[in-house]
């Protein structure tokens, strides 16, 4: 490794009900194959994986949390030390999309704060025809989530049969990560079909895979723009933390 790269080491919490497809985003994302039966997480599963993103050695922690509200009360402990957390949902299911309000306090909670960057993906988007769930909802549902917390969103839609937007959406949570922490990342925002990042104040930027030719230095002012944007919202998470830690001690 060359003296210009740096290495970093990211906890990353999948949360989400039953048999919404988190293991199997995990295993994509992995490499390995699509399963096509069920198989119950004990508990919480680990996976690490390393990734190259263009002087940035990452390497993402993957903690697979048990879907079943009988584990509720031993999933806390895997929250500590995180830093984004992976909410999956299925668009077959609209109870399961309710239910992560649920998971998002779970990991504010627990993790007191630590994860800052969440991430909604909806899955089994090849289901076309079985599917429950539009993008506007998931995107409302987003955006209540969004007010009730401080917290920006970013929402995505995927299939780990398919592999539709799973690595993307990895790249990407690297990508803002490394925003966030104000290091220098010589890449611009990965282009994904249908990324909706929502914010609190209820502004939702969308974009879809198709790109517009501009000029070198349209895209180095837009390069520009998403950092400040990234350390804006970075500043108001801050902000949330300190209100959070407040109220919790005039509670007590």
């Amino acid at each position: 490794m060359s003296g210009s790269e740096r290495s970093f080491i990211f906890k990353i919490v999948l949360g989400g009900d039953g048999a919404v497809g988190k293991t199997s985003i995990r295993e994509n994302f992995m490499g390995k194959g699509f399963q096509g039966s069920y198989m119950k997480t004990i508990g919480a599963d680990f996976a690490s994986k390393k990734m190259d993103i263009k002087g940035s050695n990452i390497t993402f922690q993957i903690f697979d949390l048990a879907g079943q509200d009988t584990y509720k009360a031993s999933r806390g402990a895997f929250y500590k030390g995180g830093v984004a957390s992976l909410l999956v949902f299925d668009l077959q299911d609209p109870t399961t999309l309710k239910n992560l309000n649920v998971w998002l306090d779970e990991a504010i909670e627990n993790s007191e704060g630590s994860i800052s960057t969440f991430f909604v993906l909806g899955n089994k988007a090849d289901l076309v025809e079985t599917r429950q769930v539009s993008a506007d909802a998931a995107k409302s549902y987003c955006q209540q989530m969004a007010a009730k917390t401080g917290i920006t969103f970013v929402y995505l839609e995927t299939s780990a049969k398919t592999g539709m937007n799973i690595k993307d959406a990895f790249d990407l949570l690297a990508y803002r990560l490394l925003l966030a922490r104000n290091e220098p990342v010589d890449m611009e925002q990965p282009n994904v079909d249908g990324l909706a990042i929502i914010a609190p104040a209820g502004a939702t930027t969308t974009s879809t895979a198709v790109t517009a030719t501009a000029s070198p230095a349209m895209e180095e002012k837009i390069v520009q723009l998403e950092k400040r944007m990234a350390q804006l919202e970075e500043n108001l998470q801050n902000m949330g933390k300190v209100v959070r830690r407040v109220v919790k001690k005039l509670q007590e």
